[in-house]
């Protein structure tokens, strides 16, 4: 996570963030519409002081009116300083809003968010991309994979070296070449094993083809997003890559090396249960879905 700015955190997940709250951003927006909200009220103390201090930087925006045989405030406290600063930082005297409540200035600055592009992807849409990787039939577990894949910050060796935290980059599974991320995912000796394991699976060929299988739709999800025809080689993609990831850490942590069986069965486990869960939900489309009738007709 070294390698990203604060920022790209606080951003919306469709734009390549993780959508953690911004405490300093609500704070002021809660703050300058309940300013805004209290110069309009007449006849009260909150409001005659809101007028007092906050009519002169209030006023370049449309919402206040200098009256010239009442005082005001040149030089106001740093509480509404800082409502000042934040407004022209974040070019709300020009954003022409008819309504100053916390929602609509919410919305406002989340329309001006700048997509962050993948580091190293494919010459896709990053909306697309970030659609993939987020999307809902994922679980939290796949979702965080999948989004430091994109942001190529998962903390393979290859990563932790750079960053000093690692005496050696090499894969730990004994490869010769650099544990990165498309090494962990695609190039590594027991992903390529897995891989075919999958693809040669009666159950899953006709959803997995190896054909279609590539690098880039394994790293960033389908080039044409999750449509409903792609939902269950998403599913599968994921589960792989989560199963890899899990290996790898049982092979770093744990100095334990996972056989193949053991593989086969953390990823049909996990299918069945993706399975059952869409039979819970609705057992026509389930069927129609997975082509089976059972959760544990599903085999690997």
């Amino acid at each position: 996570m070294e390698k990203l700015k604060r920022v790209t955190l606080l951003k919306e997940e469709r734009n390549g963030g993780r959508g953690v709250p911004d405490i300093v951003t609500i704070i002021m927006v809660q703050g300058l519409a309940t300013l805004v909200q209290n110069v309009g009220k007449v006849g009260k103390a909150s409001g005659t002081f809101a007028r007092y201090y906050a009519t002169p930087f209030l006023r370049a925006m449309g919402l206040g009116v200098l009256d010239l045989t009442i005082p005001y405030s040149w030089d106001p406290p740093y509480v509404y300083r800082a409502l000042k600063d934040f407004a022209y930082r974040t070019g709300l005297p020009r954003a022409g809003l008819t309504s100053w409540s916390y929602k609509m200035i919410t919305a406002y600055l989340r329309s001006g968010q700048i997509v962050t592009l993948p580091r190293g992807g494919p010459d896709l849409d990053p909306q697309v991309i970030w659609a993939n990787v987020t999307h809902k039939c994922l679980t939290n577990k796949q979702k965080d994979i999948a989004w430091m894949t994109a942001h190529r910050c998962l903390p393979t060796r290859t990563f932790m070296y750079r960053q000093h935290l690692a005496l050696t980059e090499r894969c730990p599974h004994g490869c010769t070449d650099s544990e990165h991320i498309h090494h962990l995912f695609w190039e590594c000796s027991v992903a390529r094993r897995v891989w075919g394991l999958v693809c040669s699976s009666v159950s899953l060929s006709r959803f997995l083809p190896r054909s279609s299988l590539m690098a880039e739709g394994v790293l960033y999800g389908p080039p044409g997003g999750c449509k409903t025809t792609v939902l269950q080689l998403q599913w599968i993609i994921n589960i792989v890559k989560q199963v890899l990831w899990e290996t790898r850490n049982i092979k770093v942590y744990q100095k334990t090396t996972v056989d193949l069986i053991t593989l086969r069965r953390r990823i049909q486990n996990l299918l069945q249960d993706g399975v059952m869960l869409d039979i819970h939900t609705n057992k026509t489309l389930a069927r129609e879905k997975w082509g089976v009738d059972h959760w544990k007709e599903l085999v690997i």
